[in-house]
């Protein structure tokens, strides 16, 4: 548990840029800065602060701005946010009170690519521990994920169904095989599934070729009418 009370707001100066953050550990926090600046495996590598150091051959200069001994974590970043805008420093690319909306919205704009990257990369270098700690936070929040996952699919209907027709359009030569083959290797099982299913479904299946009949008996007409010209046709063709 931190310290609040000795607290200390800094800054970080470049060449052409400012940064404004607050610890209890200003020694530890200055060497996390500087194990951040060229390690390419940190989350923080890619950050405003790290690039502009980088950019600038690694001249910087992290300095205490102000003592701000405090209660909790929410007063020490209510202060540090108040010197950040004070100071107008540049290389935070959120506020230090909750984050600042607009200026998130453009960075996530301005960087869409480049984001999507980091994400991905982060995804490839952390896949076992992602999985590991997406099963455990399920298993914990079974209820919670259920609500969640519930209130996602009431209101985005048509995102859902959009994606699975897109799924379904851009897999369907894949689909078709996998059920073919799948058709294949369970043979007797999908034939004593029919009979079944047409034992327990008379009614249904008998009242669903009705209403089928009645809803295409032009279609039906036409197609018996071309089958028995064909037959006859061929009929008159064995015999000439």
């Amino acid at each position: 548990m931190p310290d609040y009370s000795k607290c200390i707001i800094y800054t970080i100066r470049t060449p052409n840029g400012l940064y404004v953050g607050a610890t209890c550990n200003f020694i530890n926090r200055k060497y996390e800065h500087k194990s951040c600046i060229h390690n390419e495996n940190s989350r923080t590598y890619n950050r405003n602060l790290y690039k502009n150091i980088r950019d600038n051959n690694d001249e910087w200069e992290m300095k205490p701005y102000s003592e701000f001994p405090c209660k909790n974590k929410m007063e020490m970043n209510i202060e540090e946010e108040r010197i950040r805008r004070e100071l107008n420093a540049d290389l935070n690319i959120r506020s230090c009170y909750g984050f600042d909306k607009e200026k998130k919205k453009e960075y996530q704009q301005n960087n869409k690519e480049k984001i999507a990257e980091q994400r991905k990369e982060h995804y490839q270098n952390n896949k076992e521990k992602i999985a590991v700690y997406q099963k455990e936070y399920q298993q914990k929040n079974k209820k919670k994920v259920c609500e969640w996952e519930k209130r996602y699919r009431e209101n985005n209907k048509e995102k859902i169904a959009e994606r699975k027709k897109e799924h379904y359009q851009n897999n369907k030569e894949k689909n078709a095989e996998k059920n073919r083959q799948y058709r294949e290797n369970n043979k007797e099982k999908f034939i004593e599934y029919k009979k079944q299913y047409q034992q327990e479904n008379k009614e249904k299946i008998a009242e669903r070729k009705k209403e089928y009949y009645q809803n295409n008996k032009e279609k039906l007409a036409e197609y018996h009418k071309q089958y028995y010209q064909k037959k006859k046709a061929e009929k008159l063709a064995l015999t000439t």
